[in-house]
């Protein structure tokens, strides 16, 4: 410490100091920093206080060097950053194709970038919407299309938040003609949206949309049965009545299926409990409408497992006969036993035949359907004769038209299999009016073999009908449609004395289906219609009721 006092001593002043902040500059780049600061006053108190002073001002001033140094370093670091940062701005704005003006500072041409990003981005959004709404809209009509309705169907499916449950409806329509241009058939689809939206319009919610080419769907959440019943039949009526199809009123028009739903079932089940109650609609008469309700829904299964069921069941003896009594008010007594079938499936449910019915007919079944249910029905007659009873058995067209249904038929009625004088054959009207030419002389022959011939489901179609004047049909039985409520159907009530009226003169009886209450009975009777069946009078029997047991 002395050696290094007295060499300071004898120097220069600068060479003092220069050497004092050397070694202060190593040790802190050597991170001795605790060496320096304990050497350092030992030294400053060695020297003259002279010296002491030159020797700070002389480390003050070359730590303001050594900043002012690094500061202008960081400057011209800064300052190349901004040149950088200003190029890559301008490169952004001319590919944008933004106006550049030379004159302006890069926190300007920063605002005008941002603000073309900030614009960029709302029409990316704008567009993105634009893009999912118009793949939900039918632009013809104006509605949702099927992505829609199934995106609507699926949130009221499992949402608890929404009604648990509710009504989906499936209308199709047909063309008379036997082409149609596509404006025409664009301008009747859109009117019955029109008139679809008009009659939905008083409910909270409902949710239209076009799911194929000539099908509407209706989603009404919180809908319960008795009122998809009305609502059904009021569409079917009023959409086959649009000015629209203004000369075609007596021509197939529109078929409705509906389904009551319930949160849990999957958007695909629901549709396909629709589709078919829409192919049993289809099945039952022009114009008309049928639903499916949550005790009575069909499971959805494949054309491949219907076929091998329905042929299973065929072998098996699993298709169960019931029976509804016929009552005549005149005669106070049973006038015949309606046979209805159901299908005891393999999965142990009980299936009604307008379940099963479509797919027999799918798969191409109904002959032998119907060759099953006449030889039960004609031995339970047989064994049943001391009663006096007579079945009435529906046909289905495809096996009156079937040349070896009809073999079997004769062959049968000569084996004594079959006795005709015990059985009535009902047809479908609007099935009969059909294939009318083709189906005419075979029914001629039955009558004249002894069978009866009542037409079915007779009300949907309002023109006359040729087969009144040429087939010897014993009576005809009104569609449940058309009785349903009809003591306080004026209108219908007017149709239905009109029909009687007709059908008397010719010997023809009308019989009522459907009927379920006193005040429904009463009007009937007034209107002078023969007979009717329903729940009011009795449920389907498991087996056959003796005569005079209603009396």
């Amino acid at each position: 410490m002395k050696l290094l006092k007295n060499w300071l001593l004898h120097r220069p002043f600068f060479q003092s100091a220069a050497l004092l902040l050397a070694l202060g500059n190593g040790a802190f780049l050597l991170g001795s920093q605790l060496v320096w600061w304990l050497l350092l006053p030992a030294m400053l108190w060695s020297l003259p206080v002279i010296s002491v002073v030159h020797l700070l001002l002389s480390a003050v001033l070359l730590s303001l060097h050594r900043w002012l140094f690094e500061l202008n370093a960081q400057i011209q670091t800064q300052q190349q950053s901004d040149l950088e940062l200003t190029s890559r701005v301008d490169e952004l704005l001319q590919d944008a194709y933004l106006p550049l003006s030379r004159d302006s500072s890069l926190p300007d041409r920063l605002v005008l970038l941002r603000q073309t990003l900030q614009h960029q981005l709302r029409r990316e959004q704008e567009i993105r919407q634009l893009v999912r709404v118009q793949g939900l809209v039918d632009h013809e009509l104006a509605i949702g299309n099927r992505i829609y309705f199934e995106s609507k169907l699926q949130h009221y499916l499992l949402d608890p938040a929404e009604p648990q449950t509710g009504a989906l409806f499936l209308i199709q329509l047909s063309h008379p003609e036997l082409s149609v241009g596509p404006n025409d058939a664009i301008q009747r689809l859109a009117g019955s949206a029109d008139l679809i939206q008009q009659l939905v319009n008083h409910l909270a919610i409902s949710v239209l949309a076009r799911v194929a080419d000539a099908d509407l769907a209706l989603l009404i959440p919180g809908m319960e049965q008795k009122d998809a019943e009305q609502l059904g039949d009021r569409l079917a009526m009023v959409l086959s009545r649009a000015s629209f199809f203004a000369g075609y009123e007596d021509f197939d028009l529109v078929h409705l299926g509906y389904v009551i739903y319930q949160q849990g079932q999957t958007g695909y089940q629901v549709m396909a409990e629709a589709d078919m109650a829409l192919k049993t609609a289809q099945l039952q008469g022009p114009n008309a409408a049928f639903g499916f309700y949550p005790e009575h829904k069909p499971k959805i299964k494949g054309s491949v497992w219907w076929r091998t069921e329905l042929g299973n069941a065929l072998r098996e003896n699993r298709f169960l006969l019931s029976f509804q009594p016929v009552f005549s008010w005149q005669q106070h007594d049973i006038i015949q036993h309606e046979v209805l079938v159901r299908l005891q499936s393999s999965d142990g449910d009980k299936l009604a035949a307008a379940v099963f019915l479509p797919m027999a007919v799918n798969c191409g079944l109904t002959a032998a359907l119907d060759q099953y249910v006449l030889s039960k029905a004609a031995k339970l007659c047989q064994l049943e004769q001391k009663i006096g009873v007579r079945c009435s058995v529906n046909m289905t067209v495809e096996s009156l038209l079937n040349n070896d249904f009809m073999q079997w038929l004769q062959q049968s009625l000569q084996t004594g299999q079959l006795v005709a004088a015990q059985l009535a054959l009902e047809i479908d009207e609007y099935h009969l009016i059909k294939q009318y030419k083709k189906l005419k002389p075979k029914l001629v022959r039955l009558q004249q073999q002894g069978f009866s011939l009542i037409i079915d489901h007779v009300g949907l179609n309002i023109s006359p009908c040729q087969y009144l004047t040429e087939l010897p049909v014993e009576a005809v039985k009104l569609h449940a449609s058309v009785v349903r409520h009809i003591d306080t159907q004026l209108e219908q009530q007017l149709f239905i004395r009109g029909l009687v009226a007709s059908h008397q003169a010719r010997g023809v009886k009308v019989i009522a289906t459907g009927v379920e209450s006193q005040a429904e009975w009463q009007t009937l009777q007034k209107l002078g219609v023969s007979g009717a069946q329903g729940f009011y009078f009795s449920q389907p029997l498991a087996e056959l009721m003796p005569q005079a047991q209603l009396s």
